[in-house]
């Protein structure tokens, strides 16, 4: 019996010991679906094999979708068949306009908790915020990790593309929402922020998290543009979609990834890929003070 009792506290702690601690974590914003009529070449059914294909290429734990309408993330799931999802339409909060909606890999996580936040002064309601043109929106969703036993909460937000003051305040209300965890629990943090750094509300966020291009421990590869336009954009170091993490989070590699295929470009943004620590870390002084 002591025998038997010994060789399981063995095999608890040497599977404990070599649990898979980090996550490979993607932001995309995929251009929505409805934006290029049918005979454009940018048009989704045209790219959304391309879309996926890279998806597929990094194997992400988690995505933060940008600008996916709702049969947009259905297509993605019945082509990836391993991912399932969280997401309302901002313009009516069920099926209708654009989501932030977050993908993870069911073998590794399960959904124990969500919510779609507007950012606007009414975030529990559809709702149009501050300077804001668009309705825009935050989804979160609380992960529990099938190897750490953990829960990992994910952050997928959209900022404005024109309202300053819409920019800043949705930082705040984001932060606000993070503030509101155990300051130990792992978070990441997704989106298209339609802003560069520095800028006011980049020094907003990086207050409290850190930029994973900036902490990776292995060199950062991919170059600083993310919104390419279809290739249309020139613009050199225009990088306005972002992983955020905490600051105490070890941070593997971060990519900006600009394949294309036949010249055609699987969306207008490209992807960001980072491979983030997802155990309980230290508690952050700077988020408990939010």
């Amino acid at each position: 019996m002591k025998q038997f009792i010994l060789s399981f506290l063995l095999l608890v702690l040497t599977t404990s010991a070599f649990a898979n601690t980090s996550a490979t974590v993607m932001s995309y914003n995929i251009r929505c679906g409805l934006c290029e009529a049918p005979e454009n070449p940018h048009n989704w059914k045209k790219r959304k094999y391309f879309v996926a294909h890279l998806i597929k290429i990094h194997n992400p734990d988690v995505i933060g979708l940008q600008e996916a309408e709702l049969f947009q993330v259905e297509d993605l799931v019945e082509m990836l068949d391993d991912y399932s999802w969280m997401g309302v339409g901002r313009d009516d909060g069920r099926d209708k306009g654009e989501t932030t909606a977050i993908l993870f890999r069911t073998a590794r996580f399960s959904l124990q908790a969500q919510q779609t936040l507007w950012l606007s002064q009414t975030p529990l309601k559809p709702s149009l915020g501050w300077d804001a043109t668009y309705r825009r929106t935050l989804s979160i969703a609380k992960l529990l990790d099938a190897q750490t036993k953990q829960f990992l909460h994910v952050f997928n937000i959209h900022l404005d593309n024109e309202g300053e003051t819409a920019r800043q305040e949705g930082a705040k209300l984001l932060l606000g929402e993070i503030a509101k965890l155990d300051a130990a629990s792992p978070i990441a943090v997704t989106g298209d922020f339609n802003l560069t750094a520095p800028s006011a509300t980049y020094d907003i966020i990086t207050q409290v998290l850190a930029d994973a291009e900036k902490t990776s421990i292995t060199p950062a590869v991919g170059g600083g543009k993310t919104f390419n336009g279809f290739g249309e954009n020139k613009e050199p170091n225009n990088k306005i979609d972002f992983i955020f993490v905490k600051k105490s989070t070890k941070v593997q590699s971060h990519q900006v990834d600009t394949t294309i295929y036949n010249n055609i470009y699987p969306s207008d943004h490209y992807p960001v890929i980072a491979n983030i620590d997802t155990s309980a870390a230290p508690v952050d002084a700077s988020v408990s003070a939010q």
